[in-house]
Order: C-alpha cells, then structure tokens, then sequence
C-alpha cells in the first residue's frame, strides 16, 4: 500500500497502476489523501473533488465482494431483510414528499438499477405501470426471485431499453464507473424521463467523523461525490435538477441518545448539510 503525506497533494506516477490511479468521474491522477479506513485509502480528486479509493479495486474483486452480498449485509442493513421492508418503504415515502413525487410513477415504467432483494420492485408493483430490478448479486436476485419480483442479474451499461423512471437509490457509490451510469441512464430514459438518485455526500458530516464517518466502506464504496460534484456530472449528461434534498446526521441509531439523534438529524435536514442526498433529475 502506498504511504500518503495527509496534507500534501499527490500526483501519481505508477506506470503499472495509472489506469487505475486517475480519477474515473474525471480522468486527473492529481489528488489529496483523506483518510485511511479498515487498510484502505481515501483520497479527494484534485479537480472533481470525489472522494474515492486509491488505489481503485480490480474488478474481480468487486465481483467477490457481492457474490454473498445479502448474507455481509443483514447483519447491518434492515433494507436487505424482510423484516426491514416496511422501514425502507417509509423511508422512501418520506423521501418521495420531499422531492414532491407523491403519486408521481402512477403508470410509469421503472428500472431499479441495484436492486438488491427488490424492496423497491415490491413497494412500487402496484404502482408503477411496469418495474423492473436488477442488480450485480446473484444472491441478492435469487432472493427478490423466490418472492416473484421482477428482477434479474444484469449489467446496467449492458442495457438497451427505454424507461420514464430510472432509481439509483445507494448505487452510484458502489460502482468503478459513476460518470457512464450517469450518462448511460440518459440516453436510456424516454423525453422527460426522470433519474432519481441517492447516494452519500461528502461535507461537513464527513470532514467531521473523518475515518469513522459511516460511509467510508472499502471495498464497497468506491466514489464518494460532493453536492456539487455529482449535480455536475449529471448536467454535462444533459440532465435538468428538479429536486433535491439532504438528509442525515451521520450517526447511526444506538450511537447516541435518541433524542440527540433525532435533533441532530432535524437540523441537518433543515439545513441542508446532512451526509445524505436524495435528487431528482430530468432528461
């Protein structure tokens, strides 16, 4: 692993891992270190500003991370259990009433673009016009199928098909290529279509926590925007910002008192620095 002065910008210059090294949103191999995690480094692209690992996982083993992905994760993520559906779907709704989106995919036809065990595919079959999911985890797909969902293991930028509604919801970070998922679910959206994307956002919640922020996941996580950052990204696509909304304190239920949470979660809604950001963009 490389030894990383923590103030001082870096420019890479290993020949062997410059494909790798260069940030993947925008091609500088120029960067700042930010932290480490678990043996792993964080660093902060010189000219994007996304916060990614260095250096990038190799392919093979993203695909071994998710081969059991559902059984890493229920441990830690209700959203992956059965027992957890019923708080994604409430944290959905609320997400949707402050996108002003309420009612808004009656008849649509989604594509849920990570899946997982198709929580989203569920909330929104009587709904939606037609939904789909899929999602790199064979285990994850196995799962949604058992429960007669619609989802499938298939590779997004594989896809040819049109949609109105494209979700993202917690993807873009965990992908080597957040600029081509961006650009791909543009040209994948009907006129008018819409991208709906969450995902963590680095700030002042992260600055703060540093290593021990909640999201900084090695291997999983690999891209981490900025507010600014991932709303550039998705105007050079060509998409439109509707509308967005931060959210979250960065901790965790039992890290701290309840009450403290939920004061500390209401002031970085209402100020709009939470360490998560829900957006709605428009082809």
């Amino acid at each position: 692993m490389p030894t990383l002065n923590m103030n001082t910008p870096v420019k890479t210059d290993m020949e062997l891992q410059m494909s790798r090294d260069s940030c993947m949103v925008c091609g500088t191999s120029e960067f700042k270190a930010v932290c480490e995690k678990s043996g792993f480094i964080y660093v902060s692209c010189a000219t994007c500003e996304v916060v990614r690992q260095f250096p990038y996982p190799e392919e093979y083993e993203i695909v071994e991370y998710y081969t059991d992905y559902k059984t890493k994760k229920a441990a830690d993520s209700v959203y992956l259990t059965d027992a957890g559906f019923e708080i994604f779907k409430r944290d959905k709704e609320l997400t949707f009433a402050d996108l002003g989106l309420v009612g808004g995919f009656v008849g649509k036809s989604i594509l849920d673009v990570g899946c997982g065990t198709g929580q989203f595919v569920q909330m929104m079959a009587q709904e939606a016009g037609s939904i789909k999911g899929i999602d790199i985890s064979g285990e994850c797909i196995s799962l949604a199928r058992d429960r007669n969902l619609n989802c499938e293991s298939q590779d997004f930028l594989a896809l040819n098909e049109v949609h109105d509604v494209i979700t993202m919801w917690h993807i873009i970070e965990h992908t080597l290529k957040p600029r081509q998922y961006i650009e791909h679910a543009y040209q994948m959206l009907a006129s008018g279509g819409l991208l709906l994307i969450e995902t963590p956002v680095i700030g002042v919640i992260s600055t703060g926590f540093g290593a021990d922020w909640r999201y900084f996941m090695p291997v999983e996580h690999i891209n981490l925007f900025t507010q600014n950052a991932l709303f550039r990204v998705c105007t050079d696509a060509g998409f439109r910002i509707q509308s967005w909304i931060r959210f979250g304190s960065g901790n965790e239920a039992g890290t701290v008192p309840a009450s403290n949470k939920r004061a500390m979660d209401l002031s970085a809604k209402k100020l709009g620095f939470g360490d998560t950001i829900a957006a709605v963009f428009v082809k």
